[in-house]
């Protein structure tokens, strides 16, 4: 079932000048409604900063002025695109995270820039992941190096037996256009940890088959640390315009200690990521 109501996070002007391009483009494709949520930067104050009424009252103004912006490009994007949308913004200084989860709660799918340490300030990318975490819906994370330009011709997807990657691998075939060739892979730590005959891989792959798409199932063998790298490389060795994994698998308490692949992911993707948790 495709998308119908695609929410957008728009976090500054730059990033909008290509993310609002490609998410109203995905929309048209699935026919859906679009609803773009500007959240105030979140800012860390310390000490007297916090109580100078005249910087809070200088940072209110810019947010509030880079938000008609934002409001102003969007809003031409969709009429000349002919797509249906609405524009919402943040209304106090604080709160960036409620505001998101809450207006988000609805979409069927949320769309993201990228996540990357040279895009985004550490502030915003910890508050990109708890929304991943705690939303509970897909997010896709796009790139200006690699549009999906519509519907997803070629999909990679991340398989493990686990609830993330089952959900995810579902979730994106609202995505995936007629037909599409979907590669399934599994990246284990040693060639011995793949037991051969059916597997829950194996059906999915039958059902996949049976909707019409092109099924490949692949294994690569690679350690835990470098697992995110080497779905990126897959993706990158199949052409996939869309790159499909579960998130946050663990506790945040074991992803601080041990690592994350879905963290490194979000650091290096460039091509299109679906992630579902």
């Amino acid at each position: 079932m495709r998308p119908k109501t695609i929410s957008v996070i728009l976090f500054d002007e730059d990033e909008a000048k290509w993310l609002i391009e490609q998410t109203t483009t995905l929309a048209a494709a699935c026919d859906a409604h679009v609803i773009a949520l500007n959240p105030f930067s979140p800012i860390l104050y310390a000490g007297g900063f916090a109580t100078d009424p005249t910087v809070f009252g200088t940072l209110q103004e810019w947010e509030t002025e880079q938000s008609q912006a934002l409001r102003t490009a969007f809003e031409d994007r969709l009429r000349r695109d002919g797509v249906a949308g609405e524009f919402r913004s943040q209304e106090s200084m604080f709160g960036a995270e409620p505001f998101l989860l809450s207006a988000a709660r609805g979409s069927d799918l949320v769309v993201i820039g990228a996540n990357r340490p040279d895009r985004r300030s550490l502030d915003e990318r910890t508050l990109v992941e708890r929304l991943i975490r705690d939303m509970g819906r897909p997010v896709m994370m796009l790139s200006p190096e690699k549009a999906l330009g519509g519907l997803a011709k070629r999909l990679l997807i991340g398989w493990s037996e686990t609830r993330e990657a089952t959900r995810a691998a579902h979730d994106a075939l609202a995505l995936a256009a007629p037909g599409a060739e979907i590669e399934l892979v599994t990246i284990t730590a040693h060639e011995g940890d793949h037991v051969p005959g059916l597997s829950p891989r194996e059906d999915l792959a039958a059902a996949l088959d049976r909707h019409g798409f092109k099924v490949r199932v692949t294994d690569r063998i690679e350690g835990a640390e470098n697992r995110a790298n080497d779905l990126v490389a897959a993706a990158d060795a199949a052409k996939a315009d869309l790159l499909v994994s579960g998130a946050f698998g663990h506790s945040r308490t074991y992803d601080f200690v041990i690592g994350a692949v879905t963290r490194d992911l979000l650091s290096k993707a460039e091509r299109p990521l679906f992630l579902s948790k």
